[in-house]
């Protein structure tokens, strides 16, 4: 008997987790089923899986049922459409998320793609590639543990990769925001009285995007579906040319179903019930590899609006943020939620779900929320790591007003700045007191500052918004709440830490046995290294000389002045 094919948007294939701890499989529609039991949470064994489900769910709501007014998405938000009504705002779409039929398939590459087969584990973003195991030198991540997937665990692994396609080499083209992009959702608000888990339909509409840009200029859908989904006609390739595929040609809900990997997946049957290597799921149809080609589509200067954005300076092209090495220390995250200017020139600015989200909550009378923060860190091919991490989000709404807005972004750049700056002094008191040789790992030692002063900054921000909005001075917050009960401290401890003075007291007077300077006096080169260093630090975290001046004048401090020449003189010539 022929088994139907695979219907994204008809058939339950989602794995997903209700509030009592029950699992099920689901359609999209069922998303907003049983809020007597509501769905949670995704379900899939791996979290980019899961992060890649929620994209397309978000993508599949902006892209069929946008919220064509505030006052339309609060009415969603307060009383979820039924199944049946989200099922009939998807129906139109239908024909895009047929997995395998006989017709054009989902994410797949329709045209003759040659005879040669790809083990299906070579979906998996942080496998190890063709070079890597013909040089036998998959060391970390082995080949061969993943041989078989069952057909919805391959639809929702093709939607992974073709969302955050890595580089591939020659000719195998990254997602649409490059390879790993970081992806910032906002999360709904959970109450302190009642901490239950908030429907996942909450998380998705908070995401959903009303009108994007420019979509009100595209043709209707029925007559040119393929702008939205590549793969409802022949797909624009980009061949070694590299020619780019742009916004203008594209429909803007491309973002969410972009296209840069040419993949048709090789189906079979299961009469063995063989299960799935991931999930353990049986299913009449599974995947044991694909067939593919290089040159999908090259997607160039096309924004998506769960991603951050950066630009070195003014004028130049806005990039999509990317996880990086160390993770996502707090001074990342004014990037993520606000738009400001760094250094140089460096422009960032949030995701637009993350402002939309914003006066969403701030009209619903939520002050703070949550941020979801997920993507791999790639180093070129090879994934490094997935993060997935939530940090705080400040509901600074447009009726506090531009003054109380900025006063926060100004509130936020100082905290980072100074916690920069004494990263900075930390950093060349260490290498001071370890000598010429001692530098190595320094980076990796004040890297660790950002990590014990975290819950530090959010109390800050917590402390200083209501202070804002009243027009309270901040002074005193900043040098008594910040610099010297956090900064200075912690600073000081771990140059302690990292330069143990009692040890080097130690060896000094061991080496004291065999050696003696003029009148008696220890000569220890080392130790007499480490207290210059600390002076120079201490003196530093106080306000004197050219650094302790920067960190004051950053935080808006009155810098401190010597009383008399004299000692003007030693605080000058200890902090040269």
């Amino acid at each position: 008997m022929r088994v139907p094919p695979l219907h994204l948007l008809h058939d339950s294939w989602i794995p997903i987790r209700r509030r009592s701890g029950a699992r099920d499989l689901i359609r999209p529609a069922d998303v907003v089923a049983g809020f007597d039991d509501p769905v949670v949470d995704i379900d899939w064994p791996r979290a980019d899986f899961r992060a890649a489900a929620l994209e397309f769910l978000i993508g599949l709501l902006t892209t069929a049922a946008p919220p064509p007014s505030n006052a339309a998405w609060k009415a969603w938000w307060r009383v979820p459409p039924s199944p049946e009504e989200l099922a009939a705002r998807f129906a139109p779409f239908a024909a895009a998320f047929v997995l395998d039929g006989d017709g054009p398939r989902f994410l797949q590459d329709g045209s003759d793609l040659g005879d040669e087969i790809v083990p299906i584990g070579g979906l998996l973003i942080e496998q190890p590639g063709a070079n890597t195991e013909k040089n036998n030198t998959d060391l970390f991540q082995k080949r061969g543990r993943v041989e078989v997937l069952a057909r919805s665990t391959a639809a929702i692994a093709l939607y992974t990769l073709q969302t955050f396609a890595p580089s591939g080499g020659a000719g195998h083209r990254t997602g649409l925001r490059g390879g790993g992009p970081l992806t910032t959702l906002p999360l709904p608000p959970v109450d302190a009285s009642d901490p239950v888990e908030p429907p996942l339909w909450h998380l998705l509409w908070l995401a959903t995007q009303g009108a994007l840009p420019n979509a009100e200029r595209e043709p209707p859908f029925a007559e040119a579906p393929e702008r939205t989904f590549p793969w409802l006609a022949p797909l624009r390739i980009s061949d070694k040319t590299g020619v780019a595929t742009v916004a203008k040609d594209i429909h803007p809900a491309q973002c969410f179903w972009g296209q840069p990997r040419r993949i048709a997946l090789v189906f079979e049957p299961n009469p063995d019930r063989i299960p799935c290597d991931l999930t353990g799921r049986i299913e009449d149809v599974i995947v044991r590899g694909y067939r593919t080609r290089p040159y999908g589509v090259n997607y160039g200067g096309i924004e998506h609006p769960l991603s951050p954005w950066y630009r070195l300076k003014a004028g130049a092209e806005w990039l999509p943020v990317h996880p990086q090495p160390g993770g996502l220390a707090w001074r990342f995250w004014p990037g993520f939620v606000l738009s400001r200017e760094g250094t140089g020139g460096r422009e960032s600015r949030p995701a637009t779900c993350i402002g939309l989200a914003r006066d969403r909550l701030h009209d619903l009378g939520v002050g703070r929320a949550r941020l979801r923060l997920l993507g791999y860190d790639m180093d070129n091919m090879k994934a490094r790591a997935f993060v997935e991490a939530e940090r705080p989000l400040f509901v600074v709404g447009a009726d506090d007003g531009d003054t109380v807005a900025k006063d926060f972004a100004d509130l936020v750049a100082i905290l980072v700045a100074s916690a920069v700056e004494v990263v900075s002094v930390l950093n060349g008191a260490i290498r001071l007191a370890r000598g010429r040789d001692g530098g190595s790992g320094v980076d990796l030692v004040t890297e660790t500052l950002w990590a014990t002063t975290e819950d530090a900054f959010w109390a800050m921000l917590d402390e200083g918004l209501p202070k804002i909005r009243t027009g309270e001075d901040l002074s005193a917050l900043l040098r008594d709440r910040w610099l010297f009960a956090v900064l200075r401290p912690v600073a000081l401890a771990t140059f302690d830490r990292e330069v143990p003075a009692e040890a080097m007291i130690t060896s000094a007077r061991l080496a004291a046995k065999e050696e003696r300077g003029r009148n008696g006096e220890i000569m220890a080169g080392e130790l007499g290294r480490a207290i210059e260093a600390r002076r120079k630090l201490t003196l530093a975290l106080a306000g004197h000389g050219a650094e302790g001046k920067r960190l004051f004048e950053g935080l808006g401090l009155a810098v401190p002045v010597a009383k008399t020449p004299k000692a003007r003189k030693s605080l000058e010539k200890g902090a040269a």
